[in-house]
């Protein structure tokens, strides 16, 4: 038996943390089904009645306590996704990082996840597809029966269609392209656009006189091509981003309604993503109503400020926006300890009673440990050898239930120890072995490259590499200057550097940026850095040149758009998730002796961006303007389509088959030699995303390198 278990070079038990919810493959039967139930009931509450509905209100946000770390929370909440399935519009929100900037924070990750591909249906390329095309579809059958069309009583077929089948106008086909077709027409009519966001009070629906803007965007989002201008514009401006004048041309949106200012500070941009997440929710009568879900909140209990601001936008969200169910889930100490006592009275009201997770029983245990083995292919023979009574019943003498985490880990150990066939298993089982530091970040790094969903840009990321891994380097104090852009700042008595959190490309904002950096640069020896991660459009734009001019100059003068890489990308946020497991205490490492060990892994990133000697020797290369798209020019046209960093090359039908060929033969392999079979290493990004989607891939990260896993359904 100790051969099958050295052979294999994954341990089927490592994995004992869910970094994402939509990755739960399994549950064990009746594991925690009455917390899971109950939210599932709450959450019906929003979707009493036929649609379109009025606005209902938020209940209480429903706080999920594990007893300790290890009970499942992550994992409730993927079940409660695959519970929810369609009826929901499920978005998974990380830790803000700034009180200051908490709703820009929720609403850059609610856009994120709305984008994202959907898991429901074929025909719903995202999540926002879906609700884009729900909501309009009832708001069009809505003008149908109150007068827009003659005779509607002759078309309640296709009315009813409109209500009962919305996504039927979704997919790449479009089977319903003549009915899409009036529908793009009537938003684009100045008259009938304005019956349409009247029809919207008729529900009770208020979007503070952006009614039109909002058809008008979802309509550009969910009609137009994937790479186009409209597209890009739209998320642009669900994020609050401002508009070029073309791509608020391309949406037919006035000036009025590109309402994301240039010059403006932050708690104007957090004012109005508060007014876009209502926007989101209101409008959610129409179709699904939202899922909230706030994990790995241990980390709201490191600062006073996180804390307290976290109870401020629960409160404002249970009393502002409706048609959403809001979930918290936290370990039980760092609730008690940390979290509540830095809250208001007023917003420790707006959360439910404790719903607390259960331990796993013996019974159970045998269950979940046999499927992790069978998931390896091995047989039944082996699994009985593996779960050893004696063994088995040694994990429970103290209580009846343990942790899942806690069971896992010692079947880790356990895997390990029977792969040594030297060792002889006598007297007390070993404690586990602990992993190191920079063992746990290697796999953290690995584990965040398997997920293409992370290598987006994340200010909060950021802003904890510049406020928290940053505190104390060299003497250093870190601030929170009044600045409109730079507003987190790095002091010495000699020099200082600031920077700046901005993932958007308006040149307006980025001339103003530019300028304040010239400010700063005045005050003596002063750097300003922007960082830029590979999803981004790169700064300055191709067709800027008076801001291109501004920016260059502000080089001159010590700003520096950092271009971050792909494997920064990842370490970086490997980094903070390992300190984030630190906190809650996933992992047997010490938060301080993580926190120590990251500043020292990340020097030369301290380094490199506290200098202020070095200065740019040339300038910005200027390039001539494009012409303006003429009026009325298709905007999906080779010209039009924004010029994004190219994203990882997607696998093509051929060479995907070929990597279910070569899965289905070895079952497991190293990433390595899939790609050896692909042909070419430089699609492992490719291959990523590719393994994320397919519902019989696996990726297992490990120290130094990931393993693939063929997955029987």
């Amino acid at each position: 038996m100790s051969r099958v278990f050295a052979s294999l070079p994954v341990n089927p038990f490592e994995a004992d943390v869910i970094r994402e919810p939509r990755e739960v493959a399994y549950s064990v039967p009746g594991l925690n089904d009455s917390p899971l139930n109950h939210l599932i009931a709450e959450f019906g509450r929003l979707t009493v009645g036929e649609l379109p509905r009025n606005p209902i209100p938020s209940p209480k946000a429903q706080l999920v306590v594990s007893p300790e770390a290890g009970y499942g929370k992550s994992h409730l909440l993927g079940r409660l996704f695959q519970a929810l399935g369609p009826r929901a519009t499920q978005i998974y929100l990380l830790p803000f990082q700034a009180p200051e900037r908490a709703w820009q924070s929720i609403l850059l990750a609610t856009v994120q996840e709305l984008d994202r591909p959907s898991q429901h249906d074929l025909r719903e390329e995202t999540q926002l597809d879906a609700f884009a095309m729900g909501v309009l579809a009832h708001i069009a059958a809505d003008f149908m029966v109150k007068g827009g069309v003659r005779d509607h009583d002759r078309l309640k077929r296709e009315i009813e269609h409109l209500r009962n089948h919305p996504l039927s106008f979704l997919g790449r086909d479009r089977p319903n392209r003549g009915l899409v077709d009036w529908l793009k027409a009537l938003i684009a009519s100045r008259s009938d656009s304005i019956k349409l966001a009247n029809l919207l009070k008729t529900h009770r629906i208020d979007l503070q006189g952006r009614e039109k803007a909002w058809l008008q965007v979802l309509a550009g989002y969910t009609f137009s091509e994937k790479d186009s201008v409209e597209r890009y514009a739209a998320l642009s401006w669900f994020r609050g981003d401002p508009l070029e004048s073309e791509e608020a041309a391309a949406l037919g949106l006035s000036a009025g309604d590109n309402d994301g200012a240039v010059d403006t500070t932050a708690s104007e941009i957090n004012a109005m993503s508060l007014r876009r997440l209502h926007g989101l929710c209101a409008l959610s009568s129409y179709y699904r109503p939202f899922l909230f879900c706030f994990d790995q909140t241990e980390v709201y209990g490191s600062d006073k400020g996180l804390a307290d601001a976290l109870g401020n936008c629960i409160s404002r969200m249970h009393a502002n926006l409706p048609n959403h169910l809001t979930i918290v889930t936290t370990n039980a100490t760092n609730w008690t300890t940390d979290i509540l006592p830095n809250m208001k009275r007023a917003d420790q009201d707006r959360f439910s009673d404790e719903i607390r997770l259960e331990g796993i029983e013996r019974e159970r245990s045998r269950i979940l440990i046999a499927k992790r083995l069978q998931d390896f292919q091995l047989d039944d023979g082996v699994v009985e050898q593996f779960i050893e009574p004696a063994w088995l019943l040694s994990l429970f003498k103290a209580q009846q239930s343990i942790g899942v985490r806690h069971l896992l880990t010692r079947a880790a150990a356990r895997f390990r120890e029977l792969g040594r066939p030297h060792v002889r298993l006598e007297g007390p089982e070993p404690p586990p072995k602990l992993p190191t530091v920079d063992e746990a970040f290697a796999v953290e790094v690995n584990n965040v490259r398997t997920k293409p969903a992370l290598h987006h840009y994340n200010q909060d990321c950021l802003m904890w590499f510049t406020q928290v891994l940053s505190n104390g380097f060299d003497g250093v104090t870190v601030k929170k200057p009044k600045n409109r852009y730079f507003s987190t700042h790095w002091a010495w008595k000699d020099r200082a550097v600031y920077f700046a959190f901005e993932g958007g490309d308006n040149n307006g904002r980025w001339r103003a940026m530019a300028k304040e950096a010239v400010e700063l640069a005045a005050g003596g020896r002063r750097r300003a850095i922007v960082f830029r991660t590979p999803d981004l459009k790169p700064i300055p734009g191709p067709r800027w040149i008076a801001a291109r001019q501004t920016i260059d100059q502000a080089c001159q003068k010590g700003l520096r758009i950092e271009r971050l890489s792909l494997d920064e990308v990842c370490e970086l946020h490997a980094a903070r998730e390992l300190y984030s497991n630190a906190l809650q205490g996933n992992v047997d490492l010490a938060p301080a002796e993580v926190l120590a060990w990251l500043k020292a892994r990340f020097r030369p990133w301290f380094e490199k961006y506290s200098s202020v000697n070095d200065r740019p020797t040339v300038k910005l290369p200027l390039e001539p303007p494009r012409a303006p798209k003429p009026p009325g020019k298709s905007s999906t046209s080779d010209a039009s389509k924004p010029e994004t960093h190219p994203a990882p090359a997607r696998l093509s039908d051929i060479q995907l088959r070929r990597v279910v060929d070569h899965m289905k033969e070895r079952l497991l392999d190293d990433i390595n030699e899939v790609l050896k079979a692909l042909g070419s290493p430089l699609l492992r990004e490719a291959l990523l995303v590719e393994v994320e989607k397919h519902p019989n891939l696996k990726a297992h990260p490990g120290p130094q390198t990931i393993y693939l896993q063929w997955r029987i359904a």
